[in-house]
């Protein structure tokens, strides 16, 4: 059926057509009869260009409204505006500080802990203070003195005349915290200052990481401390301070516009990383034995102050280091005006400079271990005993006249001994701790060797422990060398020494083996635990003049247990171990005038009749294990008048009974029977 239509073919089957509804008979107009349907579609599309065109141009300028908002608010919006993008810091705790057994010396927990906002707290503050006691249990007077000059500050309203009015502003501080954690049971009642009726004005709340001291009466000086920030201040706290700090962390939110969080953004949480532990080379027990035996010292011979370092020769870890000081009833500050006669004008001074951070905490205290020098005397004579033996100036069996205890150099300087003998030998000098023998031996050494010398030994440099505030100490310049100073040098005076420096370069004379003659490297911490390796041993002294030193010092052998009974008149003190050393005493310096003032004309730089003694100790003498140093701060008059201030005498008990003790804590076995003595020339210095 070519050429038939679609119509007619199925009107052939008997198919009916259907026409749309309203469909007329031209078909192709529209149910108004307007057009045709492709001009209504036009129409409608026309219409819609206009609608979506008309939406965007309303949403661009709502958009720009909001950027107009956000960028250049009016003064009646800016106090509704907040970032709805929130990124909260997330604590971690520090790393924890321990001894080398492993006690925990530091930590940190999280606590409950009160802040005031100085600008809101009541004024005046008195009940306000009270009913703060009364809550964290803290003493009333102590919240005064901490908040108080704060608070008076905030509460300034006006500047007085008398004040320069172009003088630089400050913003008053807006936290500050009391310091303490209150105990868990305190929290509830601290909380009930902060809200409803019994509100304080500016008193608040916290939960943070505090941190927490086991030992601050004994381990404060080397633990050190940390500030409210968490900073290191002082100690191990500070020379540690990137190895004990945690890594940051952050949570990031936004927040809806009543500040309640919506989501977190992928990323948005970074954990903190908790800080890493350190373990020092303090041993708690050890330091407990030396703060004990220290305070027995200070009371017994009326002192101003006491220092000790203990120090494991052959491996230089810091066993233990103490520093107390204590203000005599009967000191008086010096008049830098007045000059003392070298015999004393029968008043006491205070010798230790007053030190303001002690006030505050006595972990931020000065560390005169590491801080403060002071002249050795006697103690430094081994070092130059030795160098003289090592370039060969003087032989071991060599006799020198010693002038029954009274000489006068060449150039003209009075030398006096303790005790008049006419000869000694190079070995007795050192034995009986002649002036006049050290003398003699020293001048035969070029100055330039003699200074060489004191410096191998760690004198003059840094001791490389890495504490605040750590000192080099004092040697005389090249240029300024003279005859004087070698004479002062070789008996211990012309020069200012540390107590750490000390014991390190008396290890030479500890050191056994192919070490002996060497000086160690100084650790704080465990030397198993330490990242890094000692470096090659400094030699100072061939290994046998350094073991016939040590030997010599060894038949030094005026019994302490004999002082001790000369002493107390008490029966005599068994000892279990073996020791030698030296004694030293040494007249007190003036020290750096304050400023403004100078040295007095017609004084000698020091404080007449107050000395600083000490003593340094190896042992056991057969295979020594530690080194102790003991200095004893300005022994009280009545000593002095009875000629019993030596650091035989003061300092050698004291630091026989912490070698003893430590020694026996060690589990060291017990030296032979000849075990009694100690090194020590007894009442020569």
């Amino acid at each position: 059926m070519a050429g038939t239509t679609r119509a007619e073919a199925g009107a052939a089957a008997g198919e009916v057509e259907i026409k749309p509804r309203g469909a007329g008979a031209s078909g192709g107009r529209t149910p108004s009869g307007q057009g045709s349907s492709a001009e209504w579609r036009g129409r409608a599309d026309r219409v819609g260009y206009w609608l979506v065109g008309g939406v965007t141009v309303t949403m661009a300028v709502m958009l720009g409204r909001v950027v107009q908002l956000q960028a250049a608010p009016s003064e009646e919006l800016k106090p509704f505006l907040s970032e709805r993008l929130t990124r909260v810091p997330v604590q971690a705790p520090h790393g924890d500080v321990y001894d080398r057994r492993g006690r925990v010396l530091a930590t940190t927990r999280f606590a409950h802990s009160v802040f005031i906002d100085p600008t809101r707290f009541p004024m005046p503050p008195g009940d306000a203070i009270v009913r703060l006691a009364d809550a964290t249990g803290m003493p009333a007077a102590d919240i005064a003195r901490r908040i108080g000059p704060a608070v008076d500050r905030a509460h300034m309203t006006s500047v007085p005349d008398s004040i320069d009015p172009s003088a630089p502003t400050f913003e008053p501080k807006r936290y500050l915290s009391l310091g303490k954690p209150l105990e868990d049971w305190r929290v509830d009642a601290a909380r009930a200052l902060t809200e409803g009726e019994g509100k304080i004005p500016g008193v608040h709340i916290e939960f943070k990481p505090t941190r927490v001291y086991t030992s601050d009466e004994v381990a404060g000086h080397l633990v050190g401390m940390v500030g409210s920030d968490h900073e290191g201040l002082s100690g191990a706290e500070l020379k540690f301070k990137d190895q004990i700090d945690p890594e940051a962390g952050s949570l990031q939110y936004v927040r809806d516009a009543a500040g309640k969080p919506m989501w977190v953004f992928p990323g948005g949480y970074q954990p903190a990383q908790r800080g890493g532990d350190v373990r020092l080379s303090m041993d708690l027990e050890i330091q407990r034995i030396v703060v004990e035996e220290l305070e027995r010292g200070i009371r017994d011979a009326d002192a101003a102050g006491a220092r000790c370092v203990v120090l494991d020769p052959m491996t230089g870890e810091i066993l233990a280091m103490a520093d107390l000081v204590r203000t005599p009833a009967n000191a008086i500050e010096y008049d830098w005006n007045h000059v003392i006669p070298k015999g004393g004008d029968g008043r006491r001074y205070r010798i230790i400079p007053k030190d303001a951070l002690a006030g505050v905490h006595a972990s931020l205290a000065r560390n005169r271990c590491v801080e403060d020098v002071y002249e050795p005397g006697s103690t430094f004579k081994p070092f130059i005993w030795a160098t003289a033996l090592e370039h060969g100036v003087v032989r071991e069996n060599e006799t020198f006249n010693v002038h029954n205890g009274s000489w006068v150099t060449p150039y003209g300087r009075a030398l006096s001994d303790v005790k008049a003998r006419e000869t000694l030998k190079w070995t007795e000098v050192l034995v009986y701790s002649s002036n006049i023998g050290m003398a003699q031996g020293g001048a035969r050494l070029p100055f330039g060797v003699t200074r060489s010398s004191v410096l191998e030994f760690g004198f003059g440099k840094r001791p490389g422990l890495g504490l605040a505030g750590e000192t080099p100490g004092l040697v005389t310049s090249t240029r300024s060398w003279s005859n004087y100073t070698q004479t002062s040098v070789s008996i211990g005076y012309e020069i200012g020494v540390t107590p750490v420096q000390m014991v390190r370069a008396f290890s030479a004379f500890c050191r056994t083996g192919e070490l002996a003659g060497t000086l160690p490297t100084l650790r704080l911490t465990g030397a198993e635990y330490d990242t890094t390796r000692e470096v090659a041993p400094v030699r100072v002294l061939p290994p046998r003049v350094a073991e016939l030193t040590r030997t010599t010092m060894a038949s030094v052998t005026e019994n302490l247990d004999n002082i001790l009974e000369a002493r107390t008149g008490d029966r005599h003190e068994v000892f279990r171990y073996s020791a030698f050393g030296k004694s030293g005493t040494a007249r007190a310096p003036l020290g750096m005038p304050p400023k403004g003032k100078k040295k007095p004309k017609g004084s000698d730089g020091y404080f007449g009749g107050q000395y600083n003694v000490s003593f340094i100790a190896g042992g056991p003498t057969e295979d020594p294990r530690v080194v102790v140093l003991v200095v004893v701060d300005d022994p009280g008059p009545e000593l002095v008048r009875a000629r019993r201030y030596y650091g035989a005498l003061v300092a050698g008990p004291v630091n026989r009974r912490i070698m003893e003790r430590t020694l026996e804590y060690l589990g060291v076995p017990a030296s032979s029977q000849d075990a009694g003595s100690i090194v020590t020339a007894a009442h020569e210095d």
